[in-house]
């Protein structure tokens, strides 16, 4: 299971019902059968970047980026001489390809080495990524640290998110459970959120109001992702 399978299974676990079955089908929706009868489905509820009909969760570009630019800092290490210094990176899709942006992160690293600039200072990488370096206390052997990143297609308006995520989610899911109905009396979504963790009571009847599912699903559960209870449910 990923860990989305994992919260979801503790949840349906506390609700009681007589059998439990992960994967009961094999490789094919669903995620997990309730007594034989009720048919559950899993998927993230993240952000997603849109992008010539195309929807990507924004962790796939972030993640790969992030990771690159910790391989390009190790280069470095060998070019130590008492000094270190602290690299945030800022970046907007479309990042484009991760060589070029290697040659790009590097050439940019280089450039800072042989003519330092006057501390913080913002470079820019690509037309997408921009470097933020400032000092840093000295680490023996370490030329640049890792000081995390701002990821300019995410955050907004955290109920606005919600909604426009949740309804690619669960209209994502209903086509992959579309060859598989007729299998079970009822279908159940849970979706792990990653966007809202929680929301006040109010905020809880406006997203009600303004997201819907459709005849496919019984209900859609959504559960948060750090504590795995239920947020709401539609």
């Amino acid at each position: 299971m990923n860990r989305e399978e994992q919260i979801a299974e503790t949840y349906l676990r506390s609700l009681g019902f007589m059998s439990m079955v992960f994967e009961p089908d094999g490789n094919i929706p669903p995620d997990f059968s309730l007594d034989g009868t009720i048919a559950v489905e899993v998927r993230r509820l993240n952000q997603h970047s849109l992008r010539e009909g195309q929807a990507r969760g924004l962790e796939e570009t972030r993640i790969p980026l992030f990771a690159l630019l910790e391989s390009c800092m190790s280069e470095f290490d060998k070019l130590y001489d008492g000094r270190s210094y602290w690299v945030f990176v800022r970046f907007r899709r479309p990042v484009g390809k991760s060589n070029s942006n290697k040659k790009a992160i590097v050439k940019a690293l280089i450039d800072f080495l042989n003519n330092p600039p006057q501390l913080p200072s913002n470079i820019r990488v690509t037309q997408s990524i921009y470097l933020h370096i400032f000092p840093s206390q000295t680490v023996d052997g370490r030329v640049f640290r890792f000081a995390g990143g701002t990821d300019r297609d995410s955050g907004g308006w955290v109920l606005s998110e919600f909604e426009k995520n949740f309804k690619h989610c669960v209209e994502e899911k209903t086509q992959k459970i579309k060859a598989h109905m007729d299998k079970y009396a009822s279908w159940w979504l849970v979706l792990v959120d990653h966007i809202a963790h929680v929301f006040e009571e109010n905020e809880k009847d406006e997203v009600k109001a303004t997201v819907s599912t459709n005849s496919s699903w019984e209900k859609v559960i959504v559960l948060d992702s750090l504590s795995g209870k239920k947020i709401l449910e539609i």
